[in-house]
């Protein structure tokens, strides 16, 4: 950058510059700080038992167990996935649990749920499907899934089966 400033206002130049300078680097600190504690509030949240409720996901036993409102959200997916023993959607999912808890407000089921299966696939318990004819996201425990990503054939709702062979 190259300026013709007069000599008698290159002392008065060169001062608003450098007050200009540590401003800027006192806002780069200060959204350094922001980002830390934004940081923070994600890593406290997502450590929250609700996302890393410890359980097997496909082993619940039917006949003993019956559904609890007292449960977290990963364990009602749990339950839901085991008694259909098929591919689910987030919105099967929160259906399941509205008519067995229909106190419950419809959007914070539907962004626990959503918040839960996102956690249960990037820790890689849940693997997400997207069904190529319909759009629709199909979520189910890794060991449904074949090496390739693939869902296996019994596992695989009919209406899915459906769409993915009539083509």
């Amino acid at each position: 950058m190259k300026f013709n400033v007069p000599e008698k206002y290159a002392d008065l130049y060169i001062k608003a510059l450098s007050e200009r300078k540590v401003q800027l680097e006192n806002q780069i600190e200060n959204f350094k700080r922001e980002i830390l504690e934004i940081e923070n509030h994600i890593s406290n949240l997502t450590s929250l038992s609700i996302f890393n409720e410890q359980h097997d996901y496909s082993e619940f036993e039917k006949k003993n167990l019956a559904y609890s409102k007292n449960w977290p959200w990963t364990r009602k997916i749990a339950y839901y996935q085991d008694f259909i023993g098929k591919l689910i959607s987030s919105n099967e999912v929160v259906d399941y649990i509205i008519d067995n808890e229909p106190n419950l407000d419809k959007m914070k089921v539907r962004s626990s749920v959503s918040a839960a299966l996102s956690n249960g696939t990037r820790s890689g318990k849940y693997t997400k499907f997207n069904d190529p004819t319909s759009a629709s996201t199909y979520y189910a425990p890794s060991e449904w899934f074949d090496k390739s990503g693939q869902p296996l054939l019994e596992y695989l709702p009919q209406d899915l089966k459906k769409r993915l062979f009539e083509r």
